[in-house]
This record gives structure tokens, sequence and C-alpha cells, in this order.
């Protein structure tokens, strides 16, 4: 949130309560800023510029101001991720627009605020995810675009970067409302509009980078499990250019700037890895997940947007590995087959890590990571595979989509070892017991599977 306009007072001069107001405003405003999670915080200090306010003469410095203390308390209320919150900040948005609708003789930087009082609604509410929400969302962003677009737009940077980010909060929304298979082409319009808006301005200006980076990024999200080659083609070359730009921002201490660019690697990777296998794909898969996990690793206890990018990584690392493991040596065989386990399982034990803090969202990513161990240890290490489904498989309460995946590929295991010219009746013994186990935990009928 920006700072409101202010005139600067004589230093003689003791603070008005307008002024007051107007420190109350920036402070709170920090806070929000600083910490998210400190929304509780931020809200007393914009209720405290509001009380400041009650008491002066109607006029619009006071309309002006309590529009901005009303947005900058929705704001903080939407940081608290809790539904009562996202009311509570859509109640407040509306109040705010109120007090600069009332404005008597409102200028451009008015006209603005109410813009982005609308894109506040609207990213307000496409965190709510319901078709008539979204379609809500949707009408709040054209409401803000209509606004802009009859501000000097191209001559005022502000105007200009908020149009851009109202652009890409519309495609990420149109985004949603499509098959992730089948993306319309009004999202990737949207997104395209968003670069158009803002491309004449310094990318390496840290703003103006992180925003173009964000479009990037978010029209190869769009874009990334599209049907289509040249849905994927885009998607590959806007992860491209999400890197370049994130590079040459001059300035990149915010955090967000390297989550962005791991995120770009991992998506990057992902895409590579479900494309037709080369040695140029499984090259360009096996460098962009080390990028990723480079970045991710060190905060992916602590940080689940990490975690997700690190994970995401992680299995499409362990593709390129089974895509390159036939065609190697022995001994490169089993080097490959151990840095692939050492992934997975540091995977797996990584997922369990965030699921026992409540974390939801995470239980596809170890189903997959479960399964790719499970192949690697069928077709590589079989003797290994009863001891890394008793580890990562809960036999008492089992996923059962983890549980039919270990069937299946223990069942795999049992006949590769049987029709080995040398084949091991102790490994046999091993895989026939585990597959019993397995077999036994299946869900009785009428019984929920887990």
């Amino acid at each position: 949130m920006d700072t409101p306009e202010k005139e600067t007072p004589e230093e003689t001069t003791p603070p008005t309560p307008l002024e007051q107001a107007r420190q109350a405003i920036a402070q709170a405003d920090a806070i929000a800023q600083r910490d998210r999670n400190a929304f509780e915080e931020a809200i007393k200090g914009f209720n405290h510029a509001i009380e400041l306010l009650e008491s002066e003469e109607e006029s619009d410095t006071k309309l002006h101001l309590l529009g901005w203390a009303e947005m900058g308390k929705a704001n903080a209320y939407s940081n608290s991720d809790t539904q009562e919150g996202i009311e509570k900040a859509i109640a407040g948005y509306q109040v705010a627009i109120k007090h600069f609708d009332d404005i008597k003789e409102p200028s451009e930087s008015n006209k603005a605020d109410i813009a982005a009082v609308w894109g506040n609604i609207g990213h307000t509410q496409s965190r709510v995810p319901a078709k008539e929400t979204l379609e809500q969302a949707t009408n709040c962003f054209r409401q803000s675009i209509v606004i802009l677009e009859e501000l000097p737009w191209k001559d005022n940077p502000r105007y200009r970067h908020q149009l851009a980010a109202t652009w890409l909060n519309l495609g990420n929304v149109y985004s949603r409302q499509s098959h992730p298979q089948k993306p319309e082409q009004r999202t990737i319009d949207a997104y395209e509009k968003a670069l158009e808006i803002i491309d004449e301005l310094d990318k390496e200006d840290t703003a103006i980078g992180a925003l173009v980076a964000s479009i990037r990024a978010s029209l190869g999200r769009a874009l990334m499990w599209s049907t289509q080659q040249d849905h994927l083609n885009l998607a590959i070359a806007s992860f491209d250019e999400t890197i370049r730009t994130l590079a040459g921002i001059k300035e990149k201490k915010d955090p967000r700037l390297v989550i962005e660019m791991g995120s770009a690697h991992a998506n990057r990777a992902n895409l590579f890895s479900r494309a037709k296998p080369t040695q140029d794909t499984v090259q360009e898969t096996i460098s962009s997940s080390e990028f990723a996990l480079k970045i991710a690793s060190a905060n992916e206890k602590t940080h689940l947007v990490a975690a997700e990018i690190s994970l995401s990584a992680r299995r499409s690392y362990c593709h390129a590995f089974g895509m390159l493991i036939g065609n190697q040596p022995a001994d490169k065989q089993e080097e490959l087959h151990d840095k692939a386990s050492d992934l997975l399982e540091d995977g797996l034990k990584l997922v369990a890590h965030w699921e026992q803090k409540g974390a939801q969202g995470l239980r596809q990513s170890a189903q997959h990571l479960f399964h790719l161990g499970c192949a690697f240890y069928c077709t590589q290490q079989p003797h290994f595979l009863p001891e890394f489904v008793k580890e990562n498989l809960d036999l008492e309460k089992p996923d059962e989509i983890m549980r039919q995946s270990a069937e299946k590929i223990v069942a795999e295991a049992i006949e590769r070892v049987n029709k080995a010219d040398a084949g091991d009746s102790e490994v046999a013994s091993a895989l026939d017991e585990t597959l019993e186990k397995l077999k036994a935990a299946a869900p009785k009928k009428d019984e929920k599977p887990a």
C-alpha cells in the first residue's frame, strides 16, 4: 500500500490530528508489510488512526485518510487467512470505497485509490474457491481496470504498474476458472495485456522486474498442464523469461524474488520431465531441478512454499534419473540409484514433517514420491523394496493410493526375481511377505479408505 499524500508540516507546528492519523496509518502499514502474521497489531494501528479522525471536521483530507485507514485495516484482516477475516476485509473495502466516493473534489490519485480497493476486493474474493465468488472477483478486477484506463496511465508509472498488476490478477482468476488441460484464450490474453502495459518500464528496477517475472511465471503455470504442444512451448519460454528477468534485477534483497526463481526452475524441470525423453530434455530437467533444490532446500522445513518447490524438483529429478539409468554402466547405475533414493526418501520425510505441523495439500507429492521409490527399488535393488515400503507406509492406517501402488510394484518385483537366472529365494520370501501384508491392509467392503 502506498503512503497517503501529505504536506510536510512546519517543524515548530505540533502535529494535528490529521497528521497524527497519517503517521498512524503509515506505521500500521509498515507493520503489515513487514510481517503479514502481525495483522492484529496492524489492525490496532489502523483503528487508532480512525479514532483520531472521528473528531475532525468533514473535509476531503479526512475522507482520504479514512479511506486509506479502512483499506489498510481490510488488507490486515485479509492477511489473517481465515473466513472471518476475508468477510471483514471485504466489508472494510466497501467502507473505504464509500469514503473515497464521498470526496467532493477527487484527484486522479483518488480515482487510483478507488481502483486499488476494487482490485483488493477481487484479490480477496479470488481466495475463496467457489464458482460464484470467482466470478465476483473477475467483476471487481474489470471495474478496477475501467477506472485505471480512464487515467493517464501511460504517463504515470504508478498507474501503469497498478493496471498491469490488475490484468495479472484477472488472468490468475481466469486460469482458475478453466480446466488445467484446456486453458482458455482469455487467460493468455490477460497476461499478455499485462506484459504489454508494463513492457516499456525498466525491468532492472525491483518492483517492475518482480511484476514482469510474476506475470511470466503465472502465464507458464496456466499453460504447463495443457494438452496442446504450442501451450507447453509457450510455458517453457515463459519460465525462461521469468528466470532471465529475475536475474537482471539489480536489488535482490526481497526473499520473494528468490522463491519466484526457485519456483520457475521447478516448473521448468517439471515440463521437461514430461517431454519426449531426449538427451537435451533430460539434461534440462536435471539442471533446473538442481537449481530449484539449491534455492529451496535451505528453507524447506521452515517455509511451506520452499517445501513445495523442493518436492516438485525432487520428483522431476528422479524422473530424469529414470530416463538415464537404463543406458548407464553398472557402477553409474548404482550411483544414480543411490542419489535418487536419497532424494525420494528425504522428500517423504519432508512431507511427514509438514503434515505433522498440520500442513495441507502435500499428500499427492507423498504418493508420487512413494510410487517412484517403489519403482526404483523394484528395478534396481528389489532386496531393499520391503524395507522401503515398511519405512514409508503405515500398514495400520495406510494411504490407499500408496498401498495399491506398493501392492502392484511388489508383485512385479516378485515376478522379476523369480524370472532371474539366479533367483534369490530369500529376497522372494521377503517380497512375498510384504505383498501379503499389503493385501491384508486393503480396506474391507463398506470401509472407507484412508
